[in-house]
């Protein structure tokens, strides 16, 4: 893809020079001692775009070439005096002698190649580097899920994802001697945070990430280099798929604990209602049958209140003896103005000036039927069978078997 389509479409979303150029930084102490072990050698940037790399090594005083197809591309380079040609990055490598280069570096170029390309690009650093020379690979990575399922194929000249993995083991394989990968700018925390969600699972891992691989032959070279192959560079995918397992079976053991702890203070808890329950029914059994005047009197009564508010509730218990205290004042009004006509009258006259006549009215009868009503329960309980003398009782018994019979 020529011209400046690809030009206006890396501006739109690969990010600005200086965004780009920062990311690329963390490349320059792989670099710096190569170049410095040869400084007369070639440094060589395949695919080299809009040269943010090569820009970069100028600002480190190193001199580096880049080759790319795209003239769009290219003219960027131009205007900041960069070294460029318009050349493809297999042919050019073809064309070097064995051992002239330092460092070669492939950004974002691997994916735009078939497998088998890639397998030649690596096999002809290996011949053109010098003896502990660096190759630098970096491509979109595949363990973040929406770099694999949306962002790579957002650009229409990317072929297929590499697993990280599998770009590593082709340099492994041809001989090289240290293989590393770096797994680069990962969401920020993503390391340490104790609580991954499944959305940090499946976007924390860097979306790119780059495999750096140094040919064998320089012992002291590749010693300068050993601690930076041997660090630790961002997390995996699998990594972090990992740790949100053991996160969630964490979460889930101290759920559980919380939920049998929770089961255990209702188990005590039920025990002790129910010991609490059992010594109140004997207490309330002792009451009932306890001849004891004083006992059964103010003692007991207190007694079979707090019962009372146990089963249903001091609220409950405060509304029923509000309504109790009001029943008897209603009914002493009752007998009070029901033996004073005057009294009653006003009180018949003043209401109805109120407007409440009807209800007062609805209050005195139901007052006079539960008159009624005590006084017929005073009546049946004067002729119950308990109240009869012996010989009421006997003839009582007579009429009844004669009924019978």
């Amino acid at each position: 893809m020529s011209d400046q389509f690809y030009r206006a479409f890396e501006e739109k979303f690969r990010g600005s020079r200086a965004l780009i150029q920062q990311r690329l930084e963390v490349y320059l102490p792989f670099v710096q001692p190569v170049c410095a072990a040869y400084p007369e050698a070639l440094v060589l940037d395949l695919g080299c775009g809009r040269g943010e790399w090569l820009e970069l090594l100028q600002k480190q005083a190193i001199s580096a070439m880049g080759v790319d197809l795209d003239t769009g591309m290219l003219e960027a380079c131009q205007q900041l005096n960069l070294k460029v040609q318009c050349q493809d990055a297999l042919e050019s490598l073809k064309q070097l002698q064995d051992g002239s280069a330092s460092v070669i570096s492939a950004f974002h170029l691997v994916e735009h190649l078939p497998f088998d390309h890639v397998k030649d690009l690596v096999a002809e650093c290996q011949r053109v580097l010098k003896p502990g020379g660096l190759l630098i690979m970096e491509t979109p990575n595949p363990e973040n899920f929406m770099v694999a399922t949306q962002s790579f194929y957002l650009d229409p000249t990317h072929l297929r994802p590499i697993p990280p993995d599998l770009l590593a083991f082709v340099p492994e394989y041809l001989g090289y001697e240290s293989v590393k990968i770096l797994r680069l700018q990962e969401t920020a925390g993503v390391k340490t945070n104790p609580n991954l969600s499944m959305l940090d699972v499946l976007t924390g891992a860097s979306p790119d990430y780059a495999v750096v691989a140094q040919k064998a032959g320089y012992t002291a070279l590749k010693s300068s280099l050993q601690a930076l192959f041997d660090q630790a560079f961002g997390i995996s995918g699998h990594a972090l798929l990992e740790r949100h397992r053991l996160q969630a079976n964490d979460f889930s053991f101290k759920l559980e604990e919380s939920i049998s702890k929770i089961e255990n203070s209702i188990s005590k808890t039920e025990i002790l209602t129910a010991q609490t329950k059992a010594k109140l029914d004997g207490v309330e059994m002792r009451l009932q049958i306890s001849s004891s005047g004083t006992y059964k009197g103010v003692i007991g009564r207190l007694f079979l209140q707090f019962l009372r508010v146990a089963e249903q509730g001091l609220w409950s218990r405060v509304v029923a003896l509000g309504n109790k205290l009001l029943r008897l004042i209603a009914s002493l009004s009752f007998k009070f103005f029901n033996v004073r006509p005057i009294l009653k009258m006003r009180l018949i006259e003043v209401s109805e000036k109120l407007g409440f006549a009807p209800v007062l009215r609805k209050l005195w009868r139901r007052l006079q039927n539960k008159g009624l009503e005590n006084r017929d329960a005073e009546v049946q309980s004067s002729i119950s069978t308990e109240s009869m003398s012996q010989s009421a009782q006997r003839i009582a018994q007579t009429l009844q078997n004669k009924k019978k019979m």
